[in-house]
């Protein structure tokens, strides 16, 4: 066989397999199942969708488009997102599919030559929605591609991020001085701030705070390693314990003593008993007083005469003096009339004091004040006073020391 026949028989070969395929692709179709269910579909868009185009169930194909008509008044019947489905699609598949109402239609584009056809995606069914099964019911499909619908979306983000730059720019041209100064002011701040820093690490601040947090470390490990030792919780046991054993005591014993000190106050307020007598009674007040004289009355003579003064010859004198005037006074109605007639004196004292200076103008009385014989009348009467304090206080001491005589016997 020569090369010649070889070429004629290889070309005749290939023919038939072009042949072959050319037949395959123009006389065979897919099996699309027995087509014995009818389903109705409507669409707002049947872009590339025509009678004769393949369904498609879950990528299978399951039966084809074999009607369109288009709805007359589409535009009155536009559902809750104003959508307008102007084209009713009549779907025959196979009767072994089951469509239900939550299961998705819509329009896919397969092949790589963008060879549209409409798909039905199954959809799992929710407790807020469940499913039902299609029978002759009209279903709404998406009719947008998904494709499509992906440009669509970015074109509507491509949109809405232009406006937000369109606002973002208007708002700095509106506000570009208050800008200016948060950003001086950020840049003071952070001026601040690494001035800080740099106090921080001139002061060594940092470790002097790690050394700190150390030894606050160290302190706590004693504490635990304290609270650990049997001794110590012993200690506070003992210790727990003798408060009880107090608080006890307290509760047996300190009802009575309330009680004691209840009473005690109680014969103080009515003044029975010894203590209430004691302190109401008006021997307790002359004692008192008198005690107080006596005292006085030392302290006096010690800054006149001395720490010796009892022998003093003119104190002695005139402790005999106050006697012999205290013995004169035999009755309360003496000891009245004297103190009458002490009182009258100082009163006349005073009145002639009184009288000299109403006598006297604004600017005399300056001048009756430093004079000599204002003061003698003055000193008179702080004499008359003191002599009848004196008087007071001895008489009151003659009273206590014959109480004290009376209750001896």
């Amino acid at each position: 066989m020569t090369d010649r026949i070889k070429n004629i028989l290889i070309g005749l070969f290939v023919l038939g397999a072009i042949a072959i395929m050319v037949s395959l692709v123009l006389f065979l179709k897919p099996t699309v199942g027995d087509g014995k269910k009818i389903l109705n579909v409507r669409f707002t868009n049947i872009s590339g969708i025509g009678v004769g185009t393949r369904v498609t169930f879950a990528g299978k194909p399951i039966g084809e488009v074999i009607h369109i008509r288009e709805l007359p008044k589409a535009r009155d019947e536009a559902d809750d997102h104003g959508r307008i489905y102007l084209y009713q699609l009549t779907l025959k598949v196979d009767s072994s599919v089951d469509v239900f109402s939550n299961d998705e239609i819509a329009i896919k584009t397969t092949g790589l030559m963008g060879e549209k056809s409409i798909a039905i995606l199954p959809k799992a069914s929710t407790p807020s929605k469940p499913a039902h099964l299609i029978t002759d019911q009209i279903v709404y499909a998406n009719s947008t591609d998904a494709l499509e619908h992906t440009f669509n979306q970015v074109a509507h983000a491509a949109n809405q991020l232009e406006t937000a730059v369109h606002r973002l720019d208007t708002w700095f041209l509106e506000n570009q001085a208050y800008v200016t100064n948060a950003l001086r002011s950020f840049d003071g701040a952070m001026n601040q701030v690494d001035k800080l820093l740099g106090s921080v690490d001139q002061e060594k601040l940092v470790p002097a705070l790690k050394e700190s947090v150390d030894l606050l470390s160290g302190n706590m490990q004693l504490i635990k390693s304290s609270l650990e030792d049997d001794q110590l919780l012993n200690k506070i046991a003992s210790l727990a314990e003798s408060l009880d054993q107090a608080a006890a005591a307290f509760n047996s014993d300190g009802a009575q003593a309330l009680a004691n000190i209840n009473q005690i106050s109680r014969d103080i307020a009515s003044g029975s008993g010894t203590v209430g007598r004691l302190i109401v009674g008006d021997d307790f007040y002359l004692r008192l007083a008198s005690l107080m004289n006596k005292g006085e009355t030392l302290m006096n003579d010690v800054n006149h005469y001395g720490l010796l003064f009892q022998y003093n010859k003119q104190w002695q004198k005139s402790r005999t003096r106050k006697a012999n005037f205290l013995k004169a006074l035999d009755s309360p109605q003496e000891f009245r009339n004297y103190f009458e007639g002490e009182v009258d004196s100082m009163t006349t004292s005073l009145g002639r004091l009184s009288e000299l200076m109403d006598r006297a103008g604004a600017d005399q009385k300056t001048q009756i004040i430093q004079s000599d014989a204002f003061k003698h009348h003055f000193a008179n009467l702080m004499r008359q006073v003191q002599g009848l304090t004196d008087a007071l206080k001895l008489y009151n001491e003659g009273l206590v020391a014959e109480s004290e005589g009376i209750v001896q016997e």
